[in-house]
């Protein structure tokens, strides 16, 4: 990996899904046509075609390695098996780009933008946008003070795309366009045990905050072990220790229904110590029309690259049971 010098110099930096060469072609081929008809849009480069995963902004440099080893939170995901879908103009009403989405059926490309999120959020380096993740590949932008009318457009061919590679990069501005610089590099599919222990907690994290968000319970059921315990201490409803994978769901489960769906978490820091994972994070809810919030310890022994047991520490116990019942 390569980095400025300079520690006091800022980079802009994001993070993209690669896209095979066979797609980048066809993604070109397909725009020729509409390029020709509409003046105002200047193509992406053909070699600069991804799908971004997280824009991190401008950061220090002397951030870029830790960036980069977070990034191999992913290297446990699957290859993202994915296919060309519609055109699309972003933003809608006034586009400032066209980009083809990415057909994500498996919703294989969003868990790897949600993990990478989760452990870029956990390190400081990421604010998630509020809009929900689109996966897509701009192939054009609007050129400056050029406007096009959003039009409906005849989709490229329905490739497939195998997306095997997800890279962290450095955005170079010049006259002549932003120039892009790999740093780091992850396989995808390249550790079967999802990395280490940090990372099987930073997936769990990912995957626990979709829960909450209404998706499936049983979306957690891969990263916990089948005699998983967790420990969660007071005299509250969800107080106790729930024993084995179905009890810890139905445990997560009985969380979101309590809080009317509206329970959010946020992860402020992991590390690893003395062979456990410990988590700093804080928990936000309404119930009724008041806003609740609390902050606990999350201490992990992983296994086999699965949660085996959890320890839950609340600060405050009595006001994390008084919220809880």
């Amino acid at each position: 990996m390569t980095t400025p010098d300079s520690p006091d110099e800022r980079a802009r930096l994001f993070v993209a899904l690669e896209l095979p060469a066979s797609a980048r072609d066809i993604l070109a081929r397909w725009r020729g046509a509409i390029l020709r008809d509409t003046r105002a849009l200047r193509p992406v480069p053909v070699e600069q075609l991804h799908a971004t995963l997280c824009f991190l902004g401008s950061r220090p440099v002397a951030e870029i390695d830790d960036i980069a080893a977070a990034c191999g939170v992913v290297a446990g995901e699957p290859v993202a098996e994915t296919r060309l879908d519609a055109a699309v103009w972003l933003p809608a009403r006034r586009p400032r780009v066209l980009a083809v989405r990415l057909e994500d059926a498996s919703g294989a490309v969003a868990r790897i933008q949600a993990a990478l999120a989760s452990a870029l959020v956990a390190g400081g380096w990421y604010a998630p946008e509020s809009r929900p993740f689109l996966p897509h590949v701009t192939v054009a932008r609007v050129a400056k003070d050029g406007r096009v009318k959003p039009s409906s457009l005849e989709p490229p061919p329905a490739a497939e795309v195998r997306g095997s590679r997800v890279t962290l990069y450095r955005s170079r501005l010049g006259s002549g366009g932003a120039r892009y610089e790999p740093l780091a590099t992850v396989e995808l599919g390249s550790s079967p045990e999802a990395a280490d222990p940090v990372s099987v907690v930073r997936r769990f994290h990912a995957e626990q905050a979709r829960v909450y968000a209404g998706g499936p319970v049983e979306a957690l059921r891969e990263l916990l072990a089948d005699e998983v315990v967790w420990h969660v201490p007071g005299t509250s409803p969800i107080a106790g220790e729930h024993r084995g994978a179905n009890a810890v769901l139905a445990y997560m489960d009985a969380r979101r229904r309590l809080m009317d769906g509206n329970f959010r978490v946020e992860v402020h820091g992991v590390a690893m110590i003395a062979g456990r994972v410990v988590q700093l994070a804080g928990g936000r809810a309404v119930r009724g029309a008041e806003e609740v919030t609390w902050e606990t310890v999350g201490v992990f022994r992983v296994a086999g690259g699965r949660i085996a047991e959890c320890w839950l520490i609340p600060f405050d116990q009595a006001a994390f049971d008084r919220i809880w019942s």
